[in-house]
């Protein structure tokens, strides 16, 4: 009998999702250790946190340093200079960028990680990777860590006050999961399979129900500045379930197409001012359309308008008549590792070019 080996770290050691939940911090570690602690964090989402931190937070003999860029390894280098050798935790606030540079920084020096998420865009802080980018800002790969996170700390009333951008771009990355999953697990009933991928398969079917019933109201909530338990329950959906689906099911149901397609619009300037989610929400549309699948791309498009989330190209920045550029955005897409080659059909720079053709006139055909 075959069998299939996946490593599954389904998540943080511990998490928290509470009005309240940054309080935990010091149930957790001394104050020896947190005298010894080296927080990361982003402009925006230190003004935003300070206020609920614990008075960790002012021990004079903790590191700090502020982080203005994706994470890399030059940045790795030189918060690993200035962390020193006597640190005893690594402590990470804001999105992505953040959460992934005190995963790296914390996984080279071999400590414990705190990530304190205030905006929910993306499963960053859930899960045990790290993305990297060049000194560009194109999107060069991801590393999976041995270690999980030690501790997730999520106070819902920083994420409702942020700006509602990144909630919107946290559903549509989120959202992926069930596409990507399904193409990279077509037969959930093979005997290879491993349950604990099937499992996640099955998570993801929920995850995307959940997005399709309770995002629009979500937004609202917010845009209103109401926490509520439906509010939670999505950015839970984001941070958490996310994270889990591919933790669970590993290559079976990480990324494939969606993802590959926002990596290859990170080679043009203008979108690196467009969030993470919210590209890979267009890569959605355009995997759907290398397989075909016209049904779901009239439900997506019904759902996006419904959300506001762009549905074409040219709402991303991009002329899909510039042929110079989209031969840039298209071959880094096609890069023989990229995860979109993981769909049962033969992408060609052609056949990609075509079905974003097709993305851009069903798009404005709907408006």
């Amino acid at each position: 009998m075959p069998f299939t080996e996946i490593q599954v770290v389904p998540g943080p050691a511990n998490y928290y999702c509470f009005p309240g939940a940054l309080r935990e911090l010091e149930n957790f570690y001394s104050a020896a250790d947190l005298e010894q602690a080296f927080w990361i964090y982003g402009e925006r989402a230190i003004a935003a946190t300070e206020s609920f931190l614990p008075a960790a937070w002012s021990l004079p003999s903790a590191g700090k340093h502020c982080i203005r860029e994706h994470c890399s390894e030059p940045l790795i280098s030189q918060l690993l200079a200035q962390a020193g050798d006597h640190r005893k935790v690594i402590i990470g606030i804001g999105g992505g960028s953040v959460m992934d540079s005190a995963k790296a920084l914390a996984d080279r020096l071999k400590l414990p990680v705190v990530l304190i998420p205030t905006i929910a865009a993306t499963c960053a802080a859930w899960t045990p990777l790290s993305v990297w980018y060049n000194a560009h800002g194109e999107n060069i790969g991801y590393e999976i860590f041995k270690q999980s996170n030690h501790l997730v700390l999520v106070e819902p009333e920083i994420i409702l006050n942020a700006p509602a951008d990144y909630l919107l771009a946290g559903i549509g990355d989120t959202l992926a999961k069930w596409y990507e999953a399904r193409v990279l697990l077509p037969d959930e009933t093979a005997s290879s399979v491993p349950y604990l991928a099937k499992t996640a398969l099955k998570m993801a079917e929920g995850l995307r129900d959940l997005l399709f019933s309770d995002s629009a109201a979500a937004l609202r909530d917010q845009q209103q500045g109401t926490l509520t338990p439906r509010f939670i329950s999505v950015v839970d959906a984001i941070i958490a379930g996310g994270g889990l689906i591919g933790g669970l099911g590993e290559r079976f149901t990480r990324v494939a197409a969606a993802h590959a397609v926002h990596n290859g619009l990170t080679v043009l300037p203008q979108t690196h001012r467009i969030l993470h989610g919210i590209k890979v929400a267009y890569g959605i549309l355009v995997q759907s359309a290398l397989l075909n699948q016209q049904q779901d791309i009239r439900k997506l498009l019904h759902f996006y308008h419904q959300l506001k989330l762009p549905v074409t190209l040219a709402e991303l920045g991009v002329c899909l008549s510039d042929r110079e550029e989209m031969d840039k955005v298209i071959a880094h897409t096609l890069r023989p590792r990229e995860t979109i080659h993981l769909l049962p059909v033969e992408v060609t720079a052609e056949t990609l070019y075509q079905a974003m053709a097709a993305i851009e006139r069903a798009g404005k055909s709907a408006e």
